[in-house]
């Protein structure tokens, strides 16, 4: 069987690429200008600030895509449909792994929430050139070509990074 060229499999979750990508960067932006860290003193407290903006993506995704397909079929949605709408947002919280692995190794190593926090941000970059690559090389892209795209990932990173350093010049 052919592999469904608008997803993406991670072990045994099949995602699509353009919402990984999508809520990486929501991600990032959220942890690049929240401002609590300092008074979260617990792994779960951080956890739902990595969580909480990936929840509200789905919730927006799925209320976007239910009022799409209303607006498509001309009528209600069936009980099948209305699940494959949810079961298909609950994949934007893949985006949720990298940091919570890296928070858990944080919060056991000598880091503060500080360098915690860039680690986290920097992940999300090498996450979006990891995804950038995978899109290029599945393209056929190869040579320098190929870096370019991973760059783009990179720059996208760096500019959510920017906005840290705007926001919160401190």
């Amino acid at each position: 069987m052919a592999e469904d060229p608008e997803h993406l499999r991670l072990g045994p979750i099949e995602v699509r690429l353009e919402r990984v990508v999508y809520a990486t960067v929501v991600l990032m932006s959220v942890l690049a200008v929240y401002d609590g860290w300092a008074e979260l003193t617990s792994f779960l407290g951080v956890a739902i600030v990595i969580l909480a903006p990936l929840v509200a993506l789905a919730v927006a995704h799925l209320f976007s895509e239910v009022i799409e397909e209303h607006y498509r079929l001309q009528r209600p949605l069936t009980g099948a449909e209305w699940r494959r709408l949810a079961s298909g947002q609950l994949k934007i919280l893949v985006a949720a792994v990298p940091p919570l692995v890296i928070l858990g190794l944080g919060w056991l190593s000598p880091l503060d929430e500080r360098r915690t926090i860039a680690v986290l941000l920097w992940t999300g970059v090498a996450t979006l050139v990891v995804l950038s690559l995978v899109a290029a090389r599945r393209a056929g892209i190869r040579g320098w070509r190929l870096a370019v795209a991973g760059l783009s990932g990179g720059v996208v990173g760096l500019l959510v990074i920017s906005l840290q350093v705007l926001l919160k010049p401190h």
